[in-house]
């Protein structure tokens, strides 16, 4: 009976210590865990490089010091991303999936090109693509102007469609250069009431 307990005792030391190895080598598993790759999906017009420095989540960081509210705060505050989802998988990828705004018109200055959304915020895209279907804005800080003249020309589709390019001169108003070479210059007050007076005489 004694020899019975004492080798009762001996196993239930063995199975213990082989508890204790078990348990730390779990603890060093997940210790290591890493989010090992983060895939973007669907980004046409943005580059990696630039969208991987804005958002705070990198490759290699520890899995548990992820953030899904940091992340869906970094995502919404990208001009050049509309709508987006993300899920992070139990083996490391986290995968990025984003609809990207398109861009409204192409505001150039001082030589320097920007893609635009329709408040004229700066897109910052990587784009080589044909230009020539969108509107091109000219004039210093007529991005920080056009939200104004947008919201009025997309209650006119028939002059919004025809436009070529827009220029913008502070304390006087808009010119407005159509497909045909035709142009309309625009005070910077009655906007509307001058566009309806035009799309009449068109008409």
């Amino acid at each position: 009976m004694r020899i019975f307990i004492i080798f009762l005792l001996a196993l239930i030391t063995i199975l213990a210590a082989n508890l204790v190895i078990k348990s730390n080598d779990i603890k060093e598993i997940f210790k290591k865990k890493k989010i090992k790759i983060i895939e973007l999906i669907n980004n046409d017009k943005i580059s990696k490089d630039y969208f991987f420095k804005k958002i705070s989540v990198k490759e290699g960081q520890s899995f548990w010091r992820f953030n899904p509210f940091k992340l869906k705060n970094d995502l919404e505050n990208f001009n050049e991303i509309k709508n987006f989802t993300f899920y992070l998988n139990w083996s490391g990828i986290l995968k990025i999936e984003i609809a990207e705004t398109e861009p409204f018109m192409i505001w150039i200055r001082d030589g320097q090109i920007n893609y635009i959304d329709f408040n004229g915020s700066i897109l910052k895209f990587d784009i080589e693509e044909e230009k020539d279907s969108i509107i091109k804005l000219f004039g210093n800080n007529a991005n920080l102007q056009i939200s104004g003249l947008n919201n009025i020309l997309l209650k006119k589709e028939k002059i919004l469609s025809s436009i070529n390019s827009i220029f913008y001169q502070k304390n006087i108003g808009w010119k407005l250069i159509f497909h045909n070479k035709k142009c309309v210059l625009l005070p910077l007050k009655k906007l509307e009431k001058v566009l309806d007076i035009f799309q009449d005489i068109t008409n």
